[in-house]
């Protein structure tokens, strides 16, 4: 199967109807989430489920990847703007940050330890989960 090039302006253009889509969601929900969340979880379902190939996004996914530090610096200058709320603040968002740091890695070895304990008892694979580009281009392959 011959792989496709697909343009910068194609791919920024299924990113940008992702944004639209989930700022839009995000004004729907009863509870405040940020709509780049929501937008990173209607990726990972469009990628899922074959509404939007890999290929179509992994050009400017990869780019962005690259300059990742670099959009961080206005979350960072926000950060020095915001020096007297963390003075007044600091030791509950450290709290907070402590907190939440916990429960995700309670959350993360419990789903781990989980998947290992499934997985012992063979009742799936981890290839079930996460479909491989190799399993995809040869469906109907079978090799031993």
């Amino acid at each position: 199967m011959k792989k496709t090039e697909y343009s910068f302006c194609q791919q920024a253009v299924i990113f940008a109807i992702i944004i639209l889509i989930s700022k839009f969601v995000a004004n729907l929900l009863p509870i405040p989430v940020p709509s780049s969340v929501v937008g990173m979880i209607l990726l990972f379902i469009a990628l899922c489920t074959g509404v939007v190939k890999l290929e179509q996004v992994e050009g400017l996914s990869n780019s962005l990847s690259k300059i990742i530090t670099f959009l961080f610096v206005p979350s960072g200058i926000s950060l020095v703007n915001s020096l007297d709320l963390m003075a007044s603040y600091g030791l509950q968002i450290v709290f907070v940050i402590l907190v939440a740091t916990l429960a995700l890695l309670f959350v993360t070895g419990w789903s781990g330890a989980l998947l290992l304990k499934l997985r012992q008892a063979k009742k799936f694979q981890l290839s079930d989960l996460i479909p491989s580009k190799q399993t995809q281009a040869n469906k109907g392959d079978v090799r031993l």
